[in-house]
């Protein structure tokens, strides 16, 4: 029987949210000189005095809502871990309502290691699993570090669990 450790924690990167990041970078200015836009040129008595106030605060509610978005995504993957051990590939995820995802090492048939260009220049990159598993066919391991290295260690037990439980795949 192969001891039950953990070979592999980690978590993805922040880097998933890069898109989030610049539209917030990008969008803050533009916000700005909305701002200035409406306060120069809204004409006085165009817009109800009820409504003028949040009119002139559109902007702002604006950037509130953009920052919180990308606070989201933030923690959406700041709460997510993976983790591989000798019997199974654990998938954390969440931020109020945990969901925990597991796929048995022996139900693995496939990888593949994606490795988009801003991803390398990080040392990072995707790493794809082909499973039999009917809930979770197609895993991915998203802006992992070293992935050609989590592949090997992954490739070494599925094989190991696969002789342990006697389990050979028939296509």
């Amino acid at each position: 029987m192969i001891e039950n450790t953990t070979y592999i924690k980690c978590r993805p990167s922040q880097l998933l949210n890069l898109g989030d990041f610049l539209l917030v970078i990008l969008l803050i200015p533009v916000l700005f000189l909305l701002d200035e836009m409406i306060g120069q040129q809204l004409p006085n008595g165009f817009i109800p005095v009820k409504l003028e106030i949040h009119v002139i605060r559109l902007p702002i509610y604006l950037a509130i809502i953009a920052i919180l978005n990308l606070v989201y995504h933030i923690l959406r993957v700041y709460c997510t871990r993976y983790e591989i051990d000798t019997e199974e590939l654990k998938y954390y995820s969440g931020i109020l309502n945990r969901k925990h995802e597991f796929i048995e090492l022996y139900r693995v048939k496939d990888f593949q290691v994606d490795r988009p260009l801003i991803y390398r220049m990080f040392g990072m990159g995707n790493l794809i699993i082909y499973t039999s598993d009917k809930t979770t066919p197609v895993f991915r391991l998203q802006a992992i570090r070293k992935p050609e290295d989590t592949y090997t260690i992954l490739r070494s037990l599925v094989e190991l669990n696969r002789r342990e439980k006697h389990v050979f795949e028939v296509d």
